[in-house]
């Protein structure tokens, strides 16, 4: 997992991907370790947490392609 997480960064596109890592051998501290963006015990906190990365980033992107309201004609 940490030489993906590497190779991602090697190429430059690690913030273009959301990692989750998770399952009974692995625990929180080896997330971060391998620098996952987070830890998760199973498959459904797994959904969940998804949804919630991917929230977050929809968000970003429509804040960064708004247009403010005081600049509008």
């Amino acid at each position: 997992m940490k030489v993906v997480i590497d190779t991602l960064k090697e190429k430059g596109i690690r913030h273009d991907y959301v990692v989750l890592v998770g399952g009974a051998p692995l625990n929180e501290q080896f997330a971060m370790a391998v620098g996952a963006d987070a830890y998760c015990r199973d498959a459904s906190v797994a959904v969940e947490t998804a949804k919630t990365f991917m929230a977050k980033c929809q968000g970003s992107v429509a804040a960064a392609t708004a247009t403010p309201l005081d600049s509008r004609p």
